[in-house]
Parts: C-alpha cells; structure tokens; sequence
C-alpha cells in the first residue's frame, strides 16, 4: 500500500482510534509511522484514551497545505474550540498521568477482550471464524455459512441489540462478517448480544 501511494500520489488516511490500545509484547506500529510514506493524513482522538465526553482529537499530515486547510476549515465548524479543556489535556499528558492511565485501561480492555473470547469460544463453535485481536477494542467475526444479515439484524434489533451488517463496511457481495466491538459493552450485555447472535447463525455441515 505505501509503494502505491508513492508510486501514484494518493494520500493514506489512517483513522486510528484505538492504536493505544495493545495486548501482545510488540505493538502494531501505523502506516504512517513508516519513514518511506510520502503521503499521509493520521488522525486519533482522546476520546477512547480518557472519556467518549471528551471531543478532542488530533490530526497529523505529510501536507503542511492541507494541514493547513483543515485547521482553517475547523474553525468554520468551531471558532473558539474548549482552550481550557485542551489544555487540561496537555498537563496531563507531559505529566505522566495519560500514559499511566493508558496502561491501566489496557489491562481492563485485555480482561474484557479475554472475556468475550471465552464467550465466543462457548456459543460460537462450529457456527463462525474470528481471530483474537492483538489490539483494539473490536472482534472481527465471519460465519462459516453464508447468512441473512438484513433479517437477524433486523431480529435482533427487536431485542434491543444494534448489528450493523456487513453492507456497512464494504460493497462487495462477499464480505460475509461482522464487526463486533466490546469497550462500550458490560460483560451482561456482551453475553446477551453473543448469545443471541449465535442463536441466529447455522452449524457448518
């Protein structure tokens, strides 16, 4: 992908939400952190790392002119922004306490990754493939038979469990997964969106 960009010109937009988020010894690096990419816009947000409350996100580009262009186009949306929230937000992050409190928030999404792949291991055998994440704060899970996403999403939705399906994520026909997200999630409602799923999805002959 970076010798395509650099070959014909095009930007990489890395949204990257979560990358603070790692379970394993060695973290999976961005593509922009690779000294070869010539053309790139990386965003993240401090809304994962401290409070979905907190709106404030960060934009790093190759381009100072479009760099430019999108802190001019911001303030259109925003003339002032919250100056005394960010800078509470940088306090705390030369100080230590962000990077502390990513450490502890890490290990708490490790516990709840963990237990949702107990979870699928018990009500998903034999029904879909999913791979347990080194990172993030969301499962990608595929059937191993083709299914009726519209209808159990719609099902679903009856019982109180949102499911975007994949025509969300992709306009080929063959994406036939999900993306199961669980740091917003209580280990309740977890069992019961997992639960429910399963009861949905066919046994693989």
């Amino acid at each position: 992908m970076i010798q395509l960009s650099n070959q014909y010109g095009f930007t990489i937009i890395e949204d990257d939400y979560d990358n603070e988020f790692h379970y394993g010894y060695r973290p999976l690096l961005p593509v922009s952190s690779f000294p070869e990419l010539s053309n790139y816009v990386y965003i993240g947000t401090m809304s994962k790392i401290v409070a979905p409350a907190l709106r404030i996100g960060y934009l790093v580009c190759s381009n100072p002119e479009l760099l430019k262009k999108v802190g001019e186009l911001r303030k259109i949306i925003d003339v002032q922004g919250d100056g005394i929230m960010e800078q509470a937000v940088l306090q705390l992050i030369n100080d230590g306490t962000i990077k502390r409190h990513v450490r502890k928030a890490t290990s708490h999404y490790k516990a709840k990754r963990d237990f949702v792949d107990d979870l699928l291991a018990r009500h998903l055998a034999g029904k879909a493939y999913y791979r347990l994440p080194d990172g993030g704060l969301a499962f990608w899970i595929e059937p191993r038979a083709k299914v009726n996403w519209p209808k159990i999403s719609a099902e679903l939705m009856t019982k109180g469990i949102k499911m975007l399906p994949p025509d969300h994520y992709s306009d080929l026909s063959s994406i036939n997964g999900l993306r199961f997200g669980f740091g917003s999630l209580s280990e309740k409602d977890l069992t019961e969106a997992i639960k429910a799923l399963a009861a949905h999805l066919p046994a693989a002959h």
